[in-house]
């Protein structure tokens, strides 16, 4: 049980650094990267990838054997460390860093969700009234940070229940 809980935060370490150079590349190469739902795509993806190669990994080191409970410990340490260590530069990045950069995401993702419900024909009062509480919510700062961590990990944790029934294979019970 040690050793895979050693392997796992290792895949999670590594995962949380994985995220910080795509987060950097994103900053760095387009701004507008942080609003793009084809990002945030490769990002579920990439998570969800790293948290089934730890489980996978495990099951190679045990024989070919692993339980439910150790398939979804494996993706869920690995998957909690490195969203851990993405969040904390995040938090760094756009609190400390770049304050300027988060209100310009703000208000990208405000405009974008301002058009869309244009497109579904909602009212213009609701329209204004969604756009001025997103402007004020603040969502890259600390505490949007931490409630966007918490909803990333119930999201992992049921694609982790999901992996760890896709990769778990019990031992064969002997009579």
């Amino acid at each position: 049980m040690e050793a895979m809980r050693k392997n796992s935060m290792n895949y999670g370490i590594i995962l949380g650094l994985v995220m910080i150079v795509i987060t950097t590349l994103m900053y760095a190469i387009d701004i507008n990267l942080f609003t793009s739902t084809w990002i945030g795509m490769v990002n579920l993806v990439v998570i969800t990838g790293f948290g089934a190669f730890a489980a996978a990994k495990q099951k190679k080191v045990n024989g070919g054997f692993l339980s439910f409970k150790e398939s979804f410990t494996c993706f869920f340490i690995t998957v909690v460390l490195g969203a851990f260590i993405s969040t904390l530069y995040s938090i760094l990045l756009f609190n400390y860093i770049d304050t300027e950069a988060k209100i310009i995401i703000t208000e990208n993702v405000t405009k974008k969700t301002v058009e869309m419900m244009q497109k579904f024909g909602g009212k213009a009062a609701d329209i204004n009234k969604m756009a001025e509480e997103m402007q004020k919510a603040d969502s890259f700062g600390l505490w949007g940070q931490l409630k966007g961590f918490a909803f990333s990990i119930i999201l992992y944790s049921i694609i982790g229940l999901i992996t760890a029934l896709i990769v778990r294979r019990e031992r064969p019970q002997s009579i």
